[in-house]
């Protein structure tokens, strides 16, 4: 396997499915650390994309993938939103550490619906990531600094109570999906996240991307918020660590 730089050398792998390597492209346009590992240097039929702690692969072909997967150092490796036919062919030769099954959800532009936002809506502030990150599944030491990330450098969509406190809000991550949604329990069942989601929606499409979210297969709920405003299952994907 080629670490490579130059992006246009796998185009066409990119090109080929632009869904299933939707959050390659987000890492690739939102964030600046990252590589790109391909099968052959002259003509690659695959790559995996590494930023930070994460990799992600994909290619056309499952039996380039799964020779890729075969040459690499698979222990104590972490993958980001993978489509599940390579989670599957990693689970069969190592011991999974975790685990998050997830489907990938996306929107076509010509399913925005404006007309159903039906609260005012505004942008997150910097001082608001101490909300967001009280509610965030994934706090932690790290995870305030990552919320504040988001919020300067990416889209984000909330609705506020009278004392100007964040309600319901999602942000835009650095891969490009839409996440960190939440609404308060007490402010649940009037619509806010629909309003939300619906704005953000509007704002990534403003920037010339595609929003795109990753929902746990068990979050019921969210699946049918999703549904319900028009975005379109796309299939399974996994994120994980191998031990």
């Amino acid at each position: 396997m080629h670490c490579v730089s130059n992006v246009e050398m796998i185009k066409h792998l990119l090109d080929y499915d632009k869904i299933a390597t939707i959050n390659v492209l987000g890492r690739m346009r939102f964030t600046k650390d990252w590589k790109i590992i391909v099968d052959n240097i002259n003509r690659p039929k695959g790559f995996i994309l590494k930023s930070d702690e994460w990799n992600i692969i994909y290619s056309p072909e499952d039996e380039v993938a799964k020779n890729m997967l075969e040459n690499m150092n698979l222990k104590g490796q972490d993958f980001a939103g993978v489509l599940k036919k390579y989670y599957d062919l990693i689970k069969n030769r190592e011991e999974i550490d975790w685990e998050e099954q997830c489907y990938l959800y996306y929107m076509d532009k010509k399913d925005l619906d404006l007309t159903r936002i039906k609260h005012e809506v505004k942008e997150l502030r910097v001082k608001d990531a101490l909300v967001v990150n009280e509610y965030y599944t994934y706090k932690s030491e790290d995870s305030l600094e990552y919320i504040i990330d988001c919020i300067k450098n990416r889209p984000s969509s909330a609705i506020f109570d009278e004392n100007g406190v964040p309600i319901s809000w999602a942000v835009v991550r650095e891969d490009g999906s839409m996440g960190i949604m939440y609404t308060k329990e007490e402010y649940r069942g009037k619509g806010l996240a629909v309003s939300v989601s619906i704005d953000l929606a509007k704002k990534v499409f403003d920037i010339g991307w595609i929003p795109y979210v990753h929902i746990l297969v068990d979050n019921i709920p969210s699946i049918k918020l999703a549904e319900s405003i028009g975005f379109k299952k796309y299939g399974e994907i996994v994120w994980f660590g191998v031990k």
